[in-house]
Parts: C-alpha cells; sequence; structure tokens
C-alpha cells in the first residue's frame, strides 16, 4: 500500500508506538462499518458528463482553487487488537468537513482511549474540525470515490484540459488502494468493487471512445516511477530488475510543453484490455516491499499518465485539427517514521529518500500558499514532475488520506494540515494547443530530427545527449517564448473564456433553429399532401356519381327486359309441367321394375343367407348364437345410426359422455369376464388339490396293500375295480359343478337383468328423442308459416313506398316474389311432414327391434334355467356315484376287516389325515368363491351406478340417442357373447335346421320370383312448342351512350362496372326427352333456399326489392341459382353456378 508523506518539520521525529504492520483494508470491507448507502442512491445522476462539476468556475484571471479531497479509512485488524479508538469524524459516506480529537493520549505506547468523561464536566475533550471540497468517511466506497472525484476530470481531459489526481498521506492509509485498487475485471467486463481510480479511469475512457460519438481518436500511455530520486521507466521493453544496469531518466524543460522526460516510452493502446495490460506490467514492475507498518508497503513514487487525441472537425469547413488532453494519476510513497515501521539499511536509506521528496513537495506547498518569489521546484525530482500541476496550467486534485485512530493521530493531523493549505493554491487551466494534421506531421519530422542528433551526440559521447547547438537554441528560443508566454497568456485568458461562451450560446441557438425548421417543413408538407388528397377525393366523388345514375338507367332497362323474359319462362314452365307429368310416369314405370327385380334379389339373397347360415349351425354349432347376435346387433345399430343423424352436429359433447359411459359399462363387463375365469381357475386348483390329495390316498393305500401281503390281494383287486369306475365321474362331475356352475348361473341372470334395463331405458329414450324430433318439425311448420306472413307484409310496404313509372313493374314483380315465396314455403311444409311420418315409421320399426331383443333375452333366460337344472342333475349323479363308491368299499372292507384290523388302524390315521387336508381345500375353495361373489356383487354395484349416471346425464342431453341405442347394442353383443356357452344340444337340432332349409327351399321357389306385370300408362314421346327468340336489351355502352346524349353531355369516365349482357336464348323446337332439356337461368336473383332441408338456418328473406329496381347488379365470380326443368323426381333442385366475368 502507498505511505503517507511527513508534514514538514516533523519527518525526523522518531516514533515510540507501536509498530506493528497495518494493512489497509478494502473500504466496503470495513470492520463494525454499515455497508455505503451513497453507493447504492438511485437518485443520483446516471450522466456525471452533463449533471456532476467536479471543478470549481475560474475566476476572472482563469485562476482556480485546487481540489482537495480527504478519505479517511476504517480501523485495521491491528488497530483493533490495540483497543486503538476513532478520533475522526465524518458526516456520512460523503460530507465536506472532518472533525478529529486534539487531545494527547494517556500514553503515547498504548493509544488508550480517553473519554469525556476523564477529564470532568469542564474538560471535554477538544477537537478540530477541517472543511475541504469533500470527505469520505468509511463507508464511502471505490465507486463513489471514483464518481466524485475522477469521473468529472475525466470529461475535462476530453475537452482538451491537462488533469492530475495524486494521493497523499501516511503509510498504510490507503493510497495505493485508492489509485490503483485491484485491476481484474469482473465476468462481465466491469471493473470490481475494489478496482481503483485508474482502472476505472481506463474502464470509462474506452467507453466514451468506443460509444460511437468520437469518430477518431488515439490513446497513449506511460508509467514512471521515481525511486531514491532516479527515474525509471516501468512500460520499456529495455526494463531490468539489475539496479547497476538500470540508468536514470533525464529531465529537461521544453518551451512548448514544460518539464519533459528525455527517453520516456509512450506506449499505444487500443482498448481496455491492453490499457489493463500495460497498467498491469507496470505494477509489477514498482518497487514495494514489507515493513512493520505494510505488508506492501510502496517503496516509490509513480506517475501514469494517459495522453488522449480525438479528432474535431471543423464547423466552418476546413482542416480537421486534434484535440490533446493529458491525465496524470500519482501514487504518491507515504511518509513512515523509521522507528516505527522499522526499516533498516537499505529500507531506512528508502525512507529517506521518500521522505527527503515529500519535504520539498511540503515546502513547495508553503512557498505557492505564501505567494512566495522563489518555489522551490528544482530541489527534488518529484516536485518538477509535479510542477505544471501545483501552480501551473492544469487542473489538479489532491486526495489526501488519513487514519482514523488515535496511534496516528500526529500524521494524520499533519496531513490535514498541509492538505487544507493546499487547498489555497490557485492553477490557472488552459485548454491546449489545437493541432492540424499538417502541424502534427512537422512536430514528427521535429521529433524524429532531434532524436537522431541525440543518437548521434550519444555516440559520439558529445554533450548530454543533447547537440550543443541545439541545447543554446533551446535555452535562448525559451527565455524568450517564456516572457511572450507570459504576456500573451494574461490577454489570452479571457479572451478565451468568453470565446467558449459565446460558442455555446451559439450552438444551443443553432441546435434550436435546426429543430424549428424540420418542424416547419414537416407542417408544409403534411398541409401539401392533404389539400392533393382532397381534390383527388372530390374528383372521384364526381365520377362516382356520374356512374350511378348511368348505371340507374342501365338497371331500369334490364329489368323490362327481365319481364319480357319472365313471360317467355312462364310459357316454358307450363311446357316443362307437361313433361313432368308424362315422365313421371316413365319413372313410376321404372321404379316398379327396379322394386319387382329387388324383390326378387332381395328373395334370392334371403335363400342365400338362410341356407348359409342353417348349414352353418350344423358345423359350427355353439357358435350359432354369437352369429345371430352379431346380425342382430348389425341391424339395430344401422336403424339408431340413421335417427342419431339428425341430431348429430349438436350433441358431440353428449356423445363424448356417453362413450365414457358405455365403455365403463364394457369394461366392467370384462372385468365380470376375468373374475369368472377367475373362477374357472379357482376350481381347477381345486380338483388338483382333491387330486393330490386322492394320489396320497391311493399311495396310502398301495403301502397298506403291500404290507398286508398276499392275505388282501384279492380284495385290493377288487377294490381298484370297483373304484376305477367312479373316478373319473366323480372328479369331472365335482370339479365342474359346484361353485363355478352357481356362479356362472348367478353371474348371467345379474347380466341379464341390467341388459333388460339398459335395454328399457334405450327405448324410453328413443321415444323421447323421436317425440322431440316430431316437435321440432311442426314447430318448423309454424315458423315457416310466420316468415311468410312477415315476408308479405313486407313486400307490401316495399309497394306502397315506391312512386313514379316504376309502380306498375314492381306490383307485377312482387306477386310473382310472393308467389314463388309461398310455392317454397309449401314444398317446406310438405317436406316436413314427410320427416314427421318417417319419423312415426322408424318409431315403429325400432320398437319392433326391441320386442325382437326382449323375446331373446327372454330365451336366453330360459336357457339359463335348463341349464342350471342339467348342472343339478349331473351334480346328484355324482354325489350318487361317490355313495356307491363308499358303499361297495365298506362292503368289501368288512370282509377282510377281521384279517387287517391291526394294520388298518394305522393307515385309519393316514387317512384321517388326508381327510382333514382334503377339508381344508375344500373350505379354501370357497372362502375364494365367497371372495369372487362378493367381487363380483361390488362390480354389479358399480356398473349398476355407472349406467344410473348415464342414464342421469342422457336425460339432460337433447340429441344422444344414437350414441345410447350404439352402447346398447354393444353390450347386448357382449353379452350374447359371454352366455354362448350355455347353448349345448346343437346337435340334437340338426335334423329341424335340415327340415327349415327344405322348407325355405320350397317357399323361395313358389313365392320368391315377382313377374312385370304391363300397366298400359307408360307415356309416349311428343314435342312442345316454344317461343324461339325475344326482344334482347340493349347493350349497356349502347343504353349509357343515349343516356348522355340526352343529358346533354360527353364527358368520359374512368370507373367501369362490368354487368352482364344476356345473350339471346335459343332454344331446340322439340323436348323429346329429359336429357335434352336444357337450362333456364333465372333472370331474377331468386332467394338460396333448399326446399328439401329439414333446418331453418338455410331460410332466408328475399333481396331488397329497391336494390334490385336501382340496378343492382350481381358482380363478376358472384354465385347465382339456376334451375333445372327438372331433377330427380320432378322437383327442381337448385345448383349453383359460377358468373364468367
Amino acid at each position: 500500500m502507498s505511505k503517507r508523506p511527513a508534514p514538514a518539520g516533523k519527518s525526523a521525529i522518531p516514533r515510540t508506538a507501536s509498530a506493528a504492520s497495518i494493512a489497509m483494508p478494502p473500504p466496503s470491507k470495513l470492520p463494525n462499518r454499515p455497508p455505503s448507502a451513497a453507493s447504492h442512491d438511485e437518485s443520483r445522476p446516471s450522466s456525471p458528463r452533463k449533471s456532476r462539476k467536479t471543478m470549481v468556475k475560474p475566476n476572472e484571471s482563469g485562476e482556480i482553487n485546487i481540489q482537495v479531497v480527504v478519505r479517511c479509512r476504517g480501523r485495521s485488524p491491528i488497530e483493533l487488537s490495540q483497543a486503538s479508538p476513532i478520533i475522526t469524524a465524518t458526516s456520512g459516506a460523503l460530507s465536506k468537513a472532518i472533525t478529529i480529537e486534539t487531545t494527547p493520549s494517556a500514553s503515547s505506547t498504548l493509544g488508550s482511549f480517553t473519554t469525556a468523561s476523564s477529564y470532568g464536566g469542564s474538560h471535554a475533550p477538544s477537537t478540530k474540525t477541517y472543511p475541504f471540497d469533500k470527505v469520505f468517511g468509511p463507508e464511502a466506497d471505490q465507486t463513489m470515490v471514483f464518481r466524485e472525484v475522477a469521473e468529472g476530470m475525466l470529461d475535462e481531459v476530453l475537452a482538451g484540459y491537462n488533469c492530475t489526481i495524486f494521493a497523499y498521506g501516511q503509510t498504510g492509509t490507503g493510497k495505493t488502494y485508492t489509485m490503483q485498487g485491484d485491476l481484474e475485471l469482473s465476468p462481465l467486463s466491469a471493473p470490481k468493487d475494489s478496482a481503483g481510480i485508474v482502472p476505472r479511469v481506463l474502464h470509462r475512457l474506452f467507453s466514451l471512445l468506443e460509444s460511437g460519438s468520437i469518430a477518431e481518436y488515439s490513446v497513449k500511455c506511460s508509467y514512471v516511477e521515481l525511486y531514491n530520486e532516479e527515474l525509471r521507466d516501468l512500460l520499456s521493453t529495455e526494463y531490468t530488475t539489475d539496479k547497476s544496469q538500470v540508468s536514470g531518466l533525464k529531465l529537461y524543460e521544453d518551451g512548448k510543453k514544460g518539464v519533459m522526460i528525455q527517453g520516456l516510452e509512450e506506449t499505444g493502446v487500443r482498448n481496455l484490455k491492453e490499457a489493463l495490460a500495460m497498467l498491469h506490467k507496470g505494477c509489477q514492475r514498482r518497487q514495494v516491499a514489507e515493513t512493520k507498518m505494510n505488508t506492501e508497503s510502496s517503496r516509490s513514487h509513480t506517475i501514469f499518465t494517459l495522453t488522449v487525441h480525438v479528432k474535431e472537425t471543423s464547423v466552418t469547413g476546413g482542416e480537421d485539427l486534434l484535440r490533446i488532453g493529458k491525465f496524470n494519476l500519482v501514487d504518491l510513497a507515504g511518509s513512515e517514521a523509521i522507528g516505527r515501521s522499522g526499516a533498516t539499511d537499505k529500507r531506512a536509506r528508502e525512507a529517506g529518500m521518500i521522505n527527503q521528496s515529500l519535504l520539498t513537495l511540503g515546502r513547495v506547498i508553503s512557498a505557492l500558499v505564501e505567494k512566495s518569489s522563489h518555489i522551490p521546484y528544482r530541489e527534488s525530482k518529484l516536485t518538477r514532475l509535479l510542477q505544471d500541476s501545483l501552480g501551473g496550467r492544469t487542473k489538479t486534485c489532491i486526495v489526501a488520506t488519513v487514519s482514523p485512530t488515535r496511534s496516528n493521530m500526529e500524521e494524520t493531523l499533519s496531513t490535514l494540515d498541509y492538505a487544507i493549505r493546499a487547498k489555497s493554491i490557485r492553477n490557472r487551466p488552459e485548454l491546449n494547443a489545437h493541432l492540424t494534421k499538417a502541424g502534427l506531421l512537422k512536430e514528427y519530422i521535429g521529433d524524429i530530427e532531434r532524436l537522431k542528433q541525440e543518437v548521434l551526440a550519444a555516440r559520439e559521447k558529445n554533450g548530454v545527449y543533447i547537440p550543443e547547438d541545439q541545447w543554446r537554441e533551446m535555452h535562448e528560443a525559451q527565455a524568450k517564448l517564456k516572457s511572450d508566454y507570459e504576456e500573451a497568456k494574461l490577454r489570452a485568458s479571457s479572451a478565451t473564456i468568453e470565446l467558449e461562451t459565446k460558442k455555446k450560446e451559439f450552438e444551443q441557438l443553432t441546435g434550436q433553429f435546426i429543430l424549428t425548421t424540420e418542424e416547419l417543413e414537416r407542417t408544409k408538407e403534411a398541409e401539401r399532401q392533404l389539400g392533393a388528397m382532397i381534390e383527388e377525393t372530390k374528383a372521384q366523388l364526381e365520377v362516382v356519381r356520374v356512374r350511378l345514375e348511368e348505371e340507374r338507367v342501365v338497371s331500369e332497362a334490364y329489368q323490362a327486359g327481365e319481364t319480357r323474359l319472365h313471360g317467355v319462362a312462364g310459357q316454358l314452365r307450363t311446357v316443362a309441367n307437361e313433361s313432368v307429368s308424362d315422365v313421371g310416369g316413365l319413372f313410376d314405370k321404372l321404379a316398379r321394375k327396379a322394386q319387382v327385380l329387388g324383390s326378387n334379389a332381395d328373395a334370392a339373397t334371403t335363400f342365400g343367407n338362410d341356407l348359409q347360415g342353417l348349414s352353418a349351425e350344423l358345423r359350427r354349432g355353439l357358435e350359432q348364437f354369437q352369429t345371430l347376435q352379431e346380425e342382430y346387433g348389425v341391424t339395430l345399430r344401422g336403424e339408431l345410426e340413421k335417427h342419431a343423424e339428425y341430431g348429430r352436429e349438436t350433441s358431440r359433447s353428449d356423445i363424448a359422455a356417453l362413450d365414457a359411459a358405455f365403455s365403463s359399462f364394457s369394461e366392467l363387463t370384462k372385468s365380470l369376464g376375468r373374475s369368472i375365469e377367475q373362477g374357472k381357475a379357482d376350481a381347477a386348483t381345486t380338483n388338483e388339490s382333491i387330486r393330490k390329495v386322492s394320489d396320497e390316498v391311493q399311495a396310502s393305500v398301495r403301502q397298506w396293500a403291500a404290507t398286508v401281503g398276499e392275505r388282501s390281494g384279492k380284495m385290493v383287486e377288487d377294490l381298484l375295480e370297483h373304484q376305477q369306475g367312479h373316478l373319473s365321474m366323480v372328479g369331472s362331475v365335482l370339479g365342474t359343478t359346484a361353485d363355478l356352475v352357481a356362479a356362472v348361473i348367478s353371474t348371467a341372470r345379474s347380466h341379464l337383468d341390467a341388459e333388460t334395463e339398459a335395454h328399457a331405458r334405450a327405448q324410453e329414450r328413443s321415444k323421447q328423442m323421436a317425440d322431440q324430433e316430431i316437435s321440432r318439425l311442426r314447430a318448423q311448420n309454424v315458423l315457416l308459416a310466420k316468415l311468410l306472413g312477415e315476408e308479405t307484409a313486407k313486400t307490401a310496404r316495399l309497394r306502397t313506398e315506391l312512386i313514379g313509372n316504376l309502380t306498375n313493374l314492381i306490383v307485377g314483380f312482387t306477386d310473382a316474389q310472393d308467389a314463388s315465396w309461398s310455392e317454397v314455403v309449401d314444398k317446406v311444409q310438405v317436406g316436413n311432414e314427410q320427416g314427421v311420418g318417417e319419423m312415426e315409421r322408424w318409431i315403429g320399426q325400432a320398437e319392433e327391434v326391441h320386442a325382437e331383443s326382449s323375446r331373446r333375452i327372454e330365451s336366453m333366460r330360459g336357457e339359463l334355467v335348463m341349464a342350471e337344472g342339467t348342472a343339478t342333475s349331473q351334480r346328484e349323479a355324482g354325489v350318487s356315484a361317490l355313495r356307491d363308491v363308499t358303499e361297495g368299499m365298506r362292503s368289501r372292507l368288512e370282509e377282510y376287516g377281521a384279517e387287517t384290523h391291526d394294520m388298518a388302524t394305522s393307515q385309519v390315521a393316514a387317512v384321517d389325515g388326508f381327510c382333514e387336508k382334503m377339508g381344508s381345500t375344500a373350505v379354501e375353495a370357497s372362502g375364494r368363491a365367497d371372495e369372487r361373489a362378493q367381487k363380483q356383487s361390488k362390480r354389479l354395484g358399480a356398473l349398476f351406478k355407472s349406467a344410473s349416471e348415464t342414464h342421469n346425464t342422457s336425460r339432460s342431453r337433447a340429441a344422444a340417442t344414437a350414441e345410447a341405442i350404439n352402447g346398447v347394442s354393444s353390450a347386448l353383443l357382449e353379452g350374447h357373447a359371454s352366455s354362448s356357452e350355455a347353448f349345448t344340444g346343437t346337435h340334437s337340432a340338426a335334423s329341424s335346421t335340415l327340415s327349415n332349409m327344405l322348407d325355405t327351399t320350397a317357399e323361395f321357389l313358389s313365392n320368391g320370383i315377382l313377374e312385370d306385370v304391363p300397366t298400359g300408362v307408360t307415356p309416349r314421346k311428343k314435342s312442345w312448342s316454344v317461343t324461339q327468340s325475344w326482344q334482347r336489351t340493349q347493350p349497356r355502352d349502347a343504353l349509357i351512350e343515349a343516356f348522355r346524349r340526352r343529358q346533354g353531355g360527353d364527358a368520359t369516365s374512368g370507373v367501369s362496372v362490368p354487368v352482364e349482357v344476356g345473350a339471346e336464348v335459343e332454344q331446340e323446337n322439340t323436348l323429346p326427352t329429359v336429357a335434352s332439356s336444357e337450362s333456364i337461368s333465372s333472370a331474377i336473383d331468386e332467394v338460396k333456399v333448399n326446399p328439401l332441408s329439414l333446418s331453418t338456418s338455410q331460410i332466408r328473406p328475399p333481396k331488397s326489392k329497391l336494390a334490385q329496381v336501382t340496378g343492382r347488379k350481381t358482380s363478376a365470380g358472384e354465385e347465382k341459382v339456376q334451375m333445372a326443368i327438372l331433377g330427380e323426381g320432378g322437383v327442381n333442385v337448385p345448383r349453383r353456378v359460377r358468373r364468367q366475368a
């Protein structure tokens, strides 16, 4: 860290206080201090370049005071461990004054804190307050210091001024931390929180230069170190750490540039990365060492200089100029007491040289404050380097760093005293001269020549690296220029200030003038465009008005022509009616033929299907019921889908709900089937257990028989022979009839009951939907009648409103329109009545299907009863067989009882054990059967609940009948499939099937073929006489030309309205067949109504009669209705065609 200079007159006084090492912590991490509030203040301006004024304004003579700021750090860990009290006080992170207690400590070695009570009420500790431009407390962070000190000064550099910032203070107070800090960038390429003034200046500088507001620029940097009164270039490529080979740089004064360093390299940098690399390179080469006061104490003074060239375009269009600014960032070594720092030998000599240079700096400050006639700049190279910054042409800011503790009170007071005195120094900042390109090249050429001569003089060892004639010339020119410069500077300072003021005012007025002029031009252009638009709109309006009148005349002519065509169309319609009457008989003839052929085909198909079905019953056996059920399901599903088609569009959401319900129904049915299969598996398991027990019994008996030997051989043979005849019967009866048959029959009955109930619900729902559809059709008839009445009234109103010569024409047209409407509405009502009849017939068919389904369910129930009786008889037969076996065994065992009593006793015990096993197995089988029965009961309950919910949902829907019937049909099919196993005895019915097949064949041969009987009413061909031609309406252009002649004007219009001109209608003289009939295009724009539709959404009111009369035409591409003379069944069906453009 940097060190603080020793005050004049006190630097040689040794310290006896603690000499422990002090390391300056970052201000943002000071112990026992809150974080900086000012650094996070969002109300502070974000553009300090425009709002912040870091430098005071010059007075009339152009002089300004040096800006002095003070930064007080927090206590270090060493000071905390020593319990050294705080004696400084500031008002927050940023203030204008600092207060320090000047009461000496009770012990110079311990530095103990003395409270006010130690002195008594009248002996409070004395304090001293120092006012400064800015005072940063321990809460202030690096960002605040940069914004308040360096950010505004950087803007002055870009404006063309030379500026200097240097840190001054005791060693360990944070000078290097303030100026340098952390040189690394954050991941976002921004300075870190602990970065000092120098890296932040570089970041801010290149941000401004690269923002785009400055077209061309160049930046150079240099880094010089003053170590033991020797100048060294830290950025030189020839830099070496060997002190014996290092030759110090020389200082000389230039008449124009002031104090210069001979041989100092200025390195050009293009971006922030290169600049930070140069700074980091110099910092690594700087002399630092560890002392008791600081772990990294700076042993030299350093000056980091930035030179910025910015291209400035001339306003008058002349040659471009270069604006030059220089920024000196100085980090001074801190003053230190050798006794406290523990410096010896080399470090002691370094400290002595540092203190000596700082003493000279103090004397220069005192001389400047006292305005002495002699300023001792030349007594130290440090003061010579800072000569222009102290009392010269540079804007300068001093950052004085102090310690807050009592142990450093004397050094803190000395630093504050010198800082307050330096605040009185006045500089005369001046803008650097602007260079032209030619001047810059001339300067470069002169520097090159000078450097050549210096190199030549160095080679010849003649002079001090400068030729003698150049040396004399430099001194003479310097003396003359110095006197002239002092006189001219006084005259030019006031003129420069006035010129800058006028320039700013001129720039502001110029900007306002440009904005006002642009706004005026935009307003004039908008006014001109608006006037042109108004004139164009007027012209278009006049054209449209003329064309509207022309079109009215054309439309009246076309209306008259349409009336004439209407009469011709009436004649054609009469002929068409006669044709329809005759051709209708032909259609009836064809219908009878088709009916006869259809009946024969149906009979043949029925015969083939019956024959195939009867033959298949002989081969498939038990599959007959499944086939019949599938045919029944297909038939029922087809009928229900026809009915569901009417309400499918408005019932999609209800269909989804019913699908979900019937899916649940199907899933429950499948679950019931799986439960039955599980019962079968359990029964098989029980049979297996019984078989194993039987095997064990047989093994035990065999063992007993072997023990008895030959005496019981005959008895065993009889017993085995008698038992073998009954074992197969006992196993089959007991394994297939007990719990399994009862569970299957019970489940089938429950399923049939549920199916019957669902079937009844579906039948009731179908009836309700049919009633609703009939009611809707009748309501539609009422609505059509009402609509016809309203249209008739509307036509009457329009008839009375039209006046003039159009009255008779409109009356005839509206009469025809009313007749057309009446005809259309009558056809729609007739269609609705037919729909009602078809719905009633469908209801009858659905009821027949439901009755047939009910009969089949009852038949199935009877077959289940028969199956139950068969299973009961088989169970009794099994029990009887088992009883016979038992009796036979008992009779034979009694014969040999006496001989085998002893051995039988042991075998009885074994048999008892086997019986117990059989009993336990039976108990387990019974338990599993009960469990399955409970599960099936729960599933059936869930099935009933799901069906009930589906029924309730379907009652709240308007068009769910189709999907409900499909669900019932699917459920019935599943019921037929699940009960197909109950149909046995198919082989016994083979003879009956053959008999039915023979009867069907005889019926087909006797009554299945029908003959076509002639009726004698088939019409013959004949011809009708129709009108061949009629008068055509004149073309559109001729009508418009005649209208213009009557109006006396020949103006042309740019607006063209395409109107279709009807071609002359020509027809054949005769209409022999329907296929040769031509389509007659209706001249009247008919209402697009489909008379076969049952929905009222297609019935639209006719177009406005007034629009037709005033000439409304059908535009190109618009749809119109063409009526064919004959359609299917003699009904005129509208079809849409496209007009040709």
